[in-house]
């Protein structure tokens, strides 16, 4: 006797649909099979796989064919990721003993931070990983003890952890963190709640416009290092001629004052010898020094 229980999963932008069946036999072992639909292909063809351990969690890369796995218990997770091509392969070897039960992907795909929310014994680890080569690598890892949530901007630039008073009653606040997990700010609120995004308009640009710029980085790179070159040469040169400008101006102005200083002293010598010569008069001072006495000698 065996039974069937099935979740459905599917991707933000709508490519992929995942269904989880688990299968559970006579001896109560759990056998997890996947069924990936994809959905933008002619007759939605589906492909199964199957996975040994238990899988809590599946997570999808919202923009990429990729998705990630959560395996184990809550003792011991885990984590894979899997690319889809022309059949389901996983990236990379299987990353194991990883304090986490939450994987959170940037809304850009690619980058995912792995994360113990909720979970004491996970000390509130945070994992900064980039699935876009076919080695996951690990950016940078930090701590946020007591972590609950975890935040992607709009943009995919920046990660927000926090500890909310709802999760925790003490050390509530939130951490900033860059998508290579640089830890950026940090503060305390007492009675935190929540933290949310400012919400972004959807980009004016269409899939296949995103998909040329990503492909053309490299040399709109370039294109932007020479406007900067540009843009500060131009800074540069404005400065000079500033300093320049100045410069004449306090030596147009030191010249004026040169020129009414050796007036001045012109007419100076003029009224000078024009005066009446003044008389000296010489006058012989004498001074009493000294009085000496002598006695004359008798010669009797």
């Amino acid at each position: 006797k065996q039974w069937y229980q099935r979740r459905v999963r599917g991707q933000n932008s709508g490519n992929y649909l995942a269904v989880k069946v688990d299968r559970i036999v006579r001896n109560r072992e759990s056998e997890n099979v996947f069924e990936i639909f994809r959905l933008r292909e002619k007759d939605v063809p589906v492909e199964n796989f199957e996975i040994k351990n238990k899988v809590l969690s599946l997570s999808w890369d919202p923009k990429g064919p990729r998705f990630a796995l959560i395996q184990g218990d809550q003792g011991r997770t885990d984590v894979s990721f899997y690319r889809i091509g022309e059949k389901i392969a996983q990236i990379g070897k299987t990353l194991v003993n990883k304090k986490c039960n939450t994987i959170k992907w940037s809304p850009l795909g690619q980058y995912c931070v792995l994360a113990g929310l909720n979970n004491f014994a996970f000390d509130g680890m945070l994992e900064f990983w980039d699935v876009g080569s076919d080695t996951p690598t690990l950016m940078e890892s930090g701590e946020h003890f007591m972590v609950t949530h975890l935040a992607w901007d709009p943009t995919g630039r920046y990660v927000c952890s926090s500890n909310s008073y709802g999760g925790h009653s003490v050390e509530n606040g939130y951490f900033m963190w860059s998508f290579q997990g640089t830890k950026l700010y940090e503060t305390s609120l007492e009675g935190f709640v929540q933290f949310q995004w400012r919400p972004r308009p959807p980009s004016l640009l269409t899939e296949a416009h995103l998909k040329e710029i990503k492909k053309n980085m490299k040399s709109y790179a370039r294109d932007f290092e020479i406007k900067d070159k540009l843009s500060k040469s131009k800074a540069s040169k404005e400065l000079i001629e500033k300093r320049r400008r100045v410069y004449d101006e306090y030596m147009a102005y030191r010249k004026r004052k040169d020129q009414e200083l050796k007036a001045l002293r012109l007419q100076y010598e003029e009224v000078r010898s024009d005066s009446v010569e003044e008389e000296y008069v010489e006058e012989v001072v004498e001074f009493f020094i000294k009085e000496e006495v002598e006695a004359a000698e008798n010669k009797e």
